[in-house]
């Protein structure tokens, strides 16, 4: 405390009294010691037995440092002058040694009253690093000891103060604190934390879509997320601390934070399944009831074993941050706070506090939920506890007592989402029957993915430009038979709704003959069988034909690789080519193919089914839509209805009782998504979940 001056002591008080005739001899000693403030607060004095403390003021007194000056009020005896020393020490009270103390002068220690203004500055020292009396160490003890010759009648006195933190304010940290672009890109989306009862999508862009049929199969799309993902995206959440000054106002006073330490803690908030149907909602109880009651802390957020975090231990949630020192612009691109996990409790962690520079009076954590949609989170910051109630230093929270008037704040909930962003949506003519993007929304948002539209509205597609893409389409194709199939000459985009317009079989059979110059009795040959397709020596084998063609084109027409804007592009026609009303031709609803890039930030689904084919089942095109849209997001056909089970169906990869999964054909209901495949959108490692839904439980 060098900064205490005795330049504005009062006049010494006599020590007095009336005179008994009775000889005194001579002593010295503390008659009183307190802190006061202008306002009428005092602390306690306390003198050793069996002397008695004069009345008033309270062991609860607290003021803060720094910014608010109370007063250091002592009275001495000393009228023989016997007391030629003194010293004031400063004790906390897990420790015996002081954490700081100070000699008197022979002015300081003379008879009488002295008052001294304090704003709490002591000398700089490892318990106090700024110089300031500090919330680290508090409560205190403040001592006075006299020394000297002659009789001690009450040689020490005592009394106690606080500094102490009013309350803590949750904020989001500064984006800039972050080294990755995707992570301050969700903390701008965010723009604020959740209050308590309010909720947050924690929303990750994820435009990660299959690049060949196979993947349907595997674990590429668990793989694949994970790589654009990590340990989960980073959110700065800061905490402004207050110190409280003896009005019980708060204050800014970072300095008399020191280095106390602030608990991060985080909670799984419970999932509502109530949404989903009686299928998926049984599939989804069983397996979010994943070691739930072995895992710390407890909850149905994913596991660590199917790619999230929760687990016995849990993955961290707070990561180690190795933090800088204070300085007034804060480096771009790394964590400005301190951070280590706790030893015990493995899921959560310490921080400290800045006391100057930019962010003075603030402490923080990089909070990283998992990368799993629909896991949803809730965190915690207080006081830290820092001993033990025998005072030995705590290892950790559990075996810990709490400091005096220890505070905390609450966030609302965080929920990670995935995002998947349409690009663009075309369509041919403007007569084109149009679908309800909301229906198409509402099948992803049971799996926590929001489909979110970036197309900026439906647009009609330049006759020329839609001209010119089919015929580059048709010159790049691998086989001569294409180039055949389709005449040059036709205006593909004035020809109808439908996508592409080919020559009738008998057209193409007189194409063929003067491309290779060749008779009839030489069509067999060229028109054989190959691994590729069947033989085109039919007219029905053509017309069926025409059908993968058509698709084959259109893929190859809207392929701009890594020219494209990531996400999906939406293609609206009524009809897929002009053949397939005729015999060996087949309509289709719609379908999603892999662009011959093989860029998997984007994909293509086309509508094709025009209205009629809408009649008489529970079948829409929304269902169409998002049921293609979920082949490019991984999801194989469902193998029902058993009776006709769709091309490619993976049993294994739905739940066996999810006979109304959108991936099947059973038009006879309402189709959407199943258990299975709702956790696998929500990228859990679909290798480890069982078709049978009581498999995957594991209380």
């Amino acid at each position: 405390m060098p900064h205490i001056s005795f330049t504005a002591c009062v006049a010494l008080t006599p020590a007095g009294g009336r005179n008994r005739n009775r000889l005194r001899p001579a002593s010295f000693g503390v008659a009183d010691l307190r802190l006061t403030t202008p306002g009428g607060m005092s602390s306690r004095c306390h003198l050793p037995p069996p002397f008695r403390a004069p009345g008033g003021g309270e062991d609860g007194f607290y003021f803060a440092p720094e910014v608010e000056p109370v007063e250091l009020v002592y009275r001495l005896g000393n009228d023989a002058g016997l007391a030629r020393s003194g010293k004031l020490e400063l004790f906390t009270r897990y420790r015996k040694a002081p954490l700081w103390s100070r000699e008197l002068s022979a002015e300081e220690v003379a008879e009488g009253e002295h008052r001294v203004r304090w704003d709490g500055r002591v000398s700089k020292c490892d318990a106090f690093p700024d110089g300031v009396v500090t919330v680290e160490h508090s409560p205190y003890k403040l001592k006075l000891t006299l020394e000297g010759s002659g009789w001690g009648e009450c040689p020490v006195a005592w009394t106690y103060f606080h500094v102490l933190v009013d309350g803590l304010e949750l904020e989001l940290g500064d984006a800039r604190a972050l080294a990755q672009k995707k992570d301050r890109e969700v903390t701008e989306a965010l723009k604020k934390l959740p209050a308590p009862g309010e909720k947050a999508e924690v929303r990750l862009v994820s435009n990660v879509f299959k690049t060949v049929t196979s993947e349907m199969g595997n674990d590429t799309d668990f793989r694949q997320y994970r790589a654009t993902w990590g340990n989960g995206p980073g959110i700065p959440i800061f905490a402004r601390a207050w110190v409280k000054d003896s009005a019980g106002r708060r204050v800014d006073a970072p300095k008399a934070l020191g280095r106390v330490r602030f608990l991060w803690d985080w909670e799984d908030v419970t999932e509502d399944l109530s949404v989903h149907t009686p299928h998926a909602r049984a599939f989804l109880e069983q397996a979010l009831n994943r070691q739930c009651s072995a895992s710390r802390p407890t909850g149905d957020n994913a596991h660590r074993d199917v790619g999230g975090k929760r687990g016995l231990p849990s993955s961290a949630v707070f990561p180690k941050q190795t933090g800088y020192a204070p300085q007034g612009t804060p480096r771009d691109s790394v964590f400005p706070f301190r951070v280590v996990p706790c030893n015990q409790r493995k899921w959560a962690a310490f921080s400290e506090a800045w006391t100057s520079g930019a962010y003075a009076g603030r402490t923080g954590v990089l909070f990283q939920p998992s990368r799993i949609a629909g896991d949803a989170w809730r965190v915690t910051v207080q006081l830290a506890y820092e001993r033990r109630k025998d005072g030995a230093v705590a290892l950790d929270i559990e075996d810990a007592a709490p400091l005096p008037a220890a505070v905390r704040a609450t966030t609302g909930v965080f929920e990670t989402w995935r995002e998947v962003h349409i690009s663009r949506a075309i369509r041919k003519h403007a007569g084109i029957a149009g679908f309800s993007l909301a229906g198409v929304q509402a099948h992803f948002e049971c799996a926590f993915l929001r489909l979110v539209d970036r197309s900026g509205g439906v647009t009609d597609i330049p006759a020329a430009e839609y001209n010119a893409r089919i015929a580059a389409a048709v010159k790049k194709h691998d086989s001569w038979l294409v180039r055949a199939a389709v005449d040059p000459a036709v205006d593909q985009h004035a020809e109808g709704d439908h996508a592409i317009t080919f020559r009738t079989y008998e057209e193409f059979l007189t194409e063929v003959k003067r491309l290779k110059r060749c008779d009839d009795a030489a069509l067999p040959q060229l028109l054989e069988a190959t691994s590729e397709r069947p033989a085109l020596v039919l007219e029905t084998a053509y017309n069926l034909q025409c059908k993968d063609w058509a698709k084959e084109l259109l893929v190859k027409a809207f392929d701009e690789g890594p020219r494209g804007v990531p996400g999906i592009l939406l293609l609206q026609f009524s009809g897929l080519y002009n053949l397939e009303r005729l015999p060996g031709g087949l309509s289709v609803n719609g379908f999603s193919k892999e662009f011959p890039s093989r860029d998997r930030t984007r994909c293509a689904v086309f509508q094709c089914g025009a209205a009629n084919n809408y009649a008489g089942n529970a079948n829409s095109l929304e269902q169409t839509i998002a049921h293609e849209l979920g082949h490019q997001l991984f999801l194989p056909h469902a193998p029902f209805p058993v009776q006709r089970v769709p091309i490619g169906a993976r049993a294994a990869l739905h739940d066996r009782n999810g006979s109304d999964c959108l991936m099947g054909y059973d038009y006879s209901t309402e189709r959407r998504l199943c258990g299975l495949c709702i956790l696998r959108l929500r990228g859990w490692n679909s290798t480890l979940l069982n078709s049978d839904g009581s498999r995957n439980a594991h209380p």
